[in-house]
């Protein structure tokens, strides 16, 4: 069902590089025909603020204007560029804070690549800059099922699914308990992925899966903070007052930042009184999360500097 995860490489490599792979899936020879049916399709007039001088952009609908694939197929070097011509006018959107633009521009990406993950993976981000969550949701659930698959596409779909604001379906539960389980066979990424088993067990209220996973954290990253955020979440599930109040008193000497200690701090009267611990467990969820991002986002840092 998924693919084996990716290293993040940058966004050229990432999106002007495998669409080559990609044409070679479509078709083990071009058409002899290809260059001729783009010729016809497409004028050479340069546009201007285009690199691509065959493939121009309908900025009032980019989808429209998608090279299909034989015009991909016969003039890979014009759609490298015009892919890049994409990117550029998404990425000048999102700079003057447009994501509705941005979001246009990606989904042609993501048409013009439709076997590939990158594309789909910026729509996915697109959307959830645009706080679109269940577009968002799809969007991912797109790129973690295609070629180029990355670990961050993995954990924004998690933390899409744990955010949403009602329970999970069924479907919703079982898509993400598929993808986690493909995560646990991803060799090199045992802290990430209890992390998100974390992040998951939250949001169904399973404490079971919350042993498991902080078991795994105590053993790999046992001083790290979020490991102790975990830990003090599943304090907070179970009702352990004790434990909880020794995991934030850690917490402080691990040096989480003094606003989620003061999160931390606040979910207790509701969890000690009678009263239900969903109040507790929204709180736990959006601490878990931001632990998660700062760990993704040093990570993946990390992956980049190695490249």
């Amino acid at each position: 069902m998924f693919r084996r995860l990716a290293v993040g490489l940058p966004i050229v490599a990432t999106i002007a590089a495998p669409w080559t792979n990609a044409f070679a899936a479509e078709s083990a020879s071009p058409p002899a025909s290809a260059e001729a049916a783009t010729s016809e399709a497409v004028t050479s007039d340069r546009v201007p603020g285009q690199l691509s001088t065959l493939f121009k952009i309908n900025d009032a609908d980019p989808e429209s204007s998608v090279p299909n694939s034989q015009q991909r197929i016969g003039n890979p070097l014009e759609f490298g560029y015009y892919l890049q011509d994409l990117l550029a006018r998404a990425e000048d959107a999102t700079k003057k804070n447009r994501p509705d633009h941005a979001i246009k521009y990606y989904r042609a990406v993501a048409a013009a690549l439709p076997r590939q993950a990158q594309g789909w993976s910026l729509l996915c981000a697109a959307y959830q800059k645009a706080h679109d969550r269940e577009r968002a949701v799809r969007a991912c659930k797109y790129a973690i099922d295609r070629e180029g698959a990355e670990l961050k596409d993995f954990q924004r779909y998690v933390e899409l699914s744990a955010a949403k604001p009602d329970e999970l379906t069924a479907d919703e539960r079982a898509d993400l308990t598929a993808v986690l389980e493909h995560l646990d066979k991803q060799p090199g990424f045992e802290v990430q992925t209890a992390h998100l088993r974390c992040a998951a067990a939250v949001k169904m209220k399973d404490a079971g899966a919350m042993q498991a996973c902080t078991a795994v954290l105590a053993k790999t990253a046992p001083d790290d903070p979020k490991t102790v955020v975990f830990q003090w979440t599943l304090a907070v599930m179970r009702g352990d007052r004790a434990e909880a109040s020794r995991l934030v008193t850690r917490a402080q000497e691990l040096g989480v930042a003094s606003e989620s200690i003061a999160r931390m701090n606040s979910v207790a009267p509701s969890v000690w009184s009678s009263r239900p611990l969903r109040v507790a467990l929204l709180a736990a969820v959006a601490l878990a999360l931001v632990a998660l991002v700062v760990y993704s986002r040093r990570r993946l840092f990390g992956l980049r500097r190695a490249a």
